[in-house]
């Protein structure tokens, strides 16, 4: 019998609480999270619990880590795994969750959502010159790359829009 397995996300900027509700199923069936994998994550078998998940974003250099961490153990949540500014919590069905407020909750999604835009900017500067010089210049290895670029560019654009919409309900409905 298999000890690991994959789950694939829904994309953090359009499915957050639906992924961390998977996620929190899996445990329930015996599959706990272990890390972030390419498009998803990766699961090791274990003893079935219920527990939720919970996902932060923050760039921190060692020592406020530490603190951080600390802070979250604190009221109950422990880290499950890390990586580039993003940290899923692992706590016990009835631990309270860590965002309760819409000013919480918004502060959240600023700092997830706070490359994006920037991302989505250059990459479609970047997209526009290099199908221009594709253009001019005929060469397959350019149109190749200003795919490449676009690809990246609708990505980071869908992106940038999701976190605009869930910012808009959040600041409306007081959820996200």
């Amino acid at each position: 019998m298999r000890q690991k397995k994959y789950v694939s996300s829904g994309g953090l900027a359009f499915s957050e609480k639906k992924d961390m509700q998977k996620l929190s199923k899996q445990a329930a069936k015996g599959w706990h999270l272990q890390d972030f994998a390419f498009m998803g994550y990766r699961l090791v078998r274990g003893e079935p619990k219920q527990v939720q998940y919970m996902i932060d974003y923050r760039t921190l250099d060692g020592t406020e880590e530490q603190e951080y961490l600390e802070m979250f153990e604190h009221v109950g949540w422990t880290l499950v795994c890390s990586s580039y500014g993003m940290y899923i919590f692992e706590a016990p069905i009835d631990a309270a969750p860590i965002y309760t407020d819409a000013d919480t909750k918004q502060d959240k999604l600023k700092r997830a959502s706070s490359f994006i835009p920037k991302m989505a900017l250059i990459t479609t500067i970047m997209t526009l010159v290099s199908f221009w010089i594709s253009q001019e210049t005929n060469s397959r290895t350019i149109s190749v790359i200003s795919l490449l670029l676009l690809i990246v560019a609708v990505c980071s654009i869908a992106m940038t829009v999701s976190f605009s919409f869930r910012m808009l309900k959040l600041m409306k409905k007081g959820e996200d």
